[in-house]
């Protein structure tokens, strides 16, 4: 194997994670828009029980 073609490998890869990084925490620090802070689901419960959306009933 090619010590260039190895250098621009993890070049390439390091630049991929680089832009994941930034692309990340540019989200992250997004505002959400008017009237998106408290949304909730209108869910009337699925099988899925560990579902953070899925009503509890009480015993």
């Amino acid at each position: 194997m090619d010590f260039t073609r190895l250098i621009l490998a993890i070049l390439f890869f390091g630049a991929l994670v680089g832009i994941y990084i930034f692309l990340f925490l540019k989200n992250r620090r997004t505002p959400k828009p008017e009237g998106c802070e408290n949304l909730k689901a209108d869910c009337d419960g699925c099988k899925d029980i560990y579902c953070p959306n899925h009503p509890k009933q009480e015993s």
